[in-house]
């Protein structure tokens, strides 16, 4: 009896899967990547492009790891439009966690190493390590770094003075945190820092007026169901309010017109008998100048990883839709006009930008060809073109999205 009532409930929500998918083709705006880029980049056994940044000359940084046998593991990787590698360099460090492209062709990257080693380490609930911001020239030479003990950077932001903003965490031994801001002079001095008890910060959006908001989870470790918190803090880092969202967990944010916040990630709701299971669904809310929620979307996927505004249309959203990387398009309000799943390719996108020609460009990993690769795919918005045909397999759209679900661990029982 059990295992048929799981049965009807996976059979509900591939059927709301469906209705999704339909209310998609009803957008205003299409994906169109007729003319668009779908390259990869093999460095090492395992690639992956966090981070992503079009450089001064109109083409491409890409930053992330590309793991070998031995060593230092962080990279960034300069291309032309083409998508072309020119040129890639080791700043140190295990991995590049965000990327602010300079107006000199150059770039600001946030590393961090992980004590004992990424690949040797196994108990992920007790990391400690740090972190360094390292400046690089159009050329990928190193000009400057500066190591910040303990610390565990996400997210970089650039200030209108050419400051650089940039958030994340204290390491604590036990699994525990404390979130960090800190502020830097274009030449990687410290102007002030700040630590917020309790928590781990994974993105950060400054303000007009100065301020910050800083968002994430309470411990470095994600829980699933959890809870994030939100806060916004003044230009020295004080606190001003905190707000806590339940059942959800944000990864990303940016500021939206009227002062408040876009955010996304995840959100969980239990289902089943007597709500022992669990789903996981990608979503994201507005949050208004004051912490309030003015509107959340469940939003096609399992997981939004980073957001960029689309001028005149809304935002791109990127991430991941089970185990298959994806892509959905919104307006303003959060409904979706367009999306896209590979789902062919298992892998995830973690970064998203608009383009000065328009276009859309993401980032992340791929297994496309076999191995873990870094993966970079542009695409043009076509408005009032309709949905393209289906490319995908036919039975994608509801037996193998629901595949991904399951397949993905997507749906997961609750701890008693």
């Amino acid at each position: 009896m059990r295992a048929k009532r799981r049965n009807h409930m996976i059979g509900g929500l591939c059927a709301l899967i469906l209705i999704s998918l339909l209310a998609v083709s009803a957008g205003a705006v299409s994906i169109d990547e007729t003319a668009g880029l779908n390259l990869t980049f093999h460095k090492g056994t395992y690639t992956d492009l966090f981070a992503l940044g079009q450089a001064a000359d109109g083409g491409y940084l890409l930053c992330g790891f590309g793991y070998g046998t031995a060593g230092e593991s962080a990279l960034v990787i300069k291309t032309d439009a083409a998508g072309v590698e020119g040129w890639s360099a080791a700043p140190g460090g295990d991995s590049v966690a965000a990327l602010l492209a300079l107006e000199d062709g150059g770039a600001v990257v946030a590393t961090y190493m992980v004590d004992g080693g990424f690949l040797a380490l196994s108990d992920w609930a007790n990391a400690t390590g740090s972190s360094q911001l390292t400046a690089v020239d159009a050329a990928g030479q190193t000009l400057w770094n500066v190591t910040l003990d303990g610390v565990r950077l996400t997210d970089l932001a650039a200030l209108p003075d050419g400051g650089i903003a940039a958030a994340g965490w204290i390491w604590i031994a036990g699994g525990e945190s404390d979130a960090f801001l800190g502020v830097y002079e274009p030449t990687g001095a410290e102007r002030w820092t700040a630590t917020y008890g309790g928590r781990a910060a994974h993105t950060l959006s400054p303000s007009p007026d100065g301020s910050f908001f800083v968002a994430g989870t309470y411990r470095p470790v994600i829980e699933t169901p959890g809870a994030s918190w939100l806060m916004k803090a003044d230009a020295s880092g004080t606190k001003l309010w905190t707000k806590e969202i339940v059942n959800r967990t944000i990864l990303t944010s940016l500021p939206v017109s009227g002062g408040g916040y876009l955010v996304g990630g995840t959100m969980t709701e239990p289902y089943g008998e007597n709500g022992t299971m669990i789903a996981t669904y990608a979503w994201v809310a507005e949050i208004d100048g004051d912490g309030n929620l003015a509107w959340e979307r469940q939003v096609p996927g399992a997981e939004i990883d980073a957001m960029a505004e689309v001028p005149g249309t809304g935002y791109a959203l990127a991430g991941r839709w089970g185990s298959a990387p994806q892509v959905q398009i919104i307006d303003g309000d959060g409904n979706v006009l367009d999306g896209r799943v590979w789902d062919s390719a298992k892998g995830r996108l973690t970064s998203v930008a608009v383009l000065a020609s328009g276009e859309i460009a993401a980032s992340g990993w791929t297994g496309m060809n076999g191995s873990a690769e870094g993966w970079l795919v542009s695409f043009a918005l076509l408005p009032g073109a309709g949905t393209p045909p289906q490319t995908e397999a036919p039975g994608f759209v509801l037996a193998g999205a629901c595949a991904a679900l399951l397949a993905a661990g997507v749906l997961r029982k609750t701890r008693k």
